[in-house]
C-alpha cells in the first residue's frame, strides 16, 4: 500500500505520539510504563532516522537476492568513468554545468581523510591542483573506483592500501596526505 520512506515516516510518527500519550499520561513510578515509553520512543527515533537519512545503513535487512543484486551492480560501479573521461595526460569532468580539464601533471596534492556519517564513514579525497583549483570526491562520487585507479597509476608512490588505512578507526577523520609534489611522500 505504502512505499517503504512513507510506512517509516507513518510508524515513526505513530510511535512518537504513543511515546508523548504515554509520558503524559502514564503513572511515573511504575516500571513497565517506563519500558514502554523507552520502545516506542526508540522505535520513533530509528524509524524517523531511516525517513530523515535514507542513506544511513543502520539495521537494513538485506537478503540474498538483493546481495546478488548489490554485487552485479558493485561491478557496474567499479568498471564506470563516471563523471570522469581519461585520456594519455589527465582527465575531464564537468563541474556546475562547466566542463573541467585536468592534466595529471597539475597535480600538486592529494589529500585523502574520512567523514563521520553517524552510522557510516565516507571515504574523499581532496585534489589540489596548481592555479590554486582543488575539487573533493568521495566514494560515492560516480567514477570514484576508476579514479582511484588511475591516481594509483599516475602517483605510483601512492600507498596501494590508503583507503583501507583511513578507514581504521571508524569514525576518526584520518586526514592523510597521499602526494605532495613538493615532498617526498610515499
Amino acid at each position: 500500500m505504502f512505499n517503504r520512506k512513507t510506512s517509516d515516516l507513518l510508524a515513526g510518527i505513530l510511535c512518537l505520539v504513543f511515546s508523548i500519550i504515554g509520558l503524559t499520561t502514564m503513572n511515573k513510578s511504575e516500571f513497565m510504563t517506563w519500558i514502554i515509553f523507552v520502545f516506542f520512543g526508540l522505535g520513533a527515533f530509528l524509524l524517523l532516522q531511516s525517513y530523515f537519512y535514507p542513506n544511513c545503513k543502520f539495521l537494513q535487512k538485506q537478503n540474498n537476492d538483493d546481495k546478488k543484486l548489490s554485487d552485479k551492480e558493485f561491478m557496474e560501479l567499479y568498471d564506470s568513468n563516471g563523471i570522469f573521461e581519461y585520456n594519455n595526460d589527465g582527465f575531464e569532468f564537468t563541474i556546475e554545468n562547466k566542463p573541467t580539464k585536468i592534466k595529471w601533471k597539475e597535480i600538486q596534492k592529494l589529500t585523502g581523510y574520512k567523514v563521520d556519517l553517524y552510522t557510516t564513514d565516507e571515504i574523499c579525497l581532496m585534489v589540489e591542483v596548481g592555479n590554486g583549483k582543488s575539487f573533493e570526491i568521495t566514494e560515492n562520487t560516480k567514477g570514484w573506483f576508476q579514479f582511484i585507479k588511475k591516481i594509483k597509476e599516475q602517483f605510483p608512490t601512492i600507498n596501494k592500501t590508503w583507503e583501507i588505512d583511513i578507514a581504521v578507526p571508524a569514525f576518526e577523520r584520518k586526514e592523510t596526505e597521499l602526494y605532495n609534489r613538493n615532498k617526498n611522500v610515499g
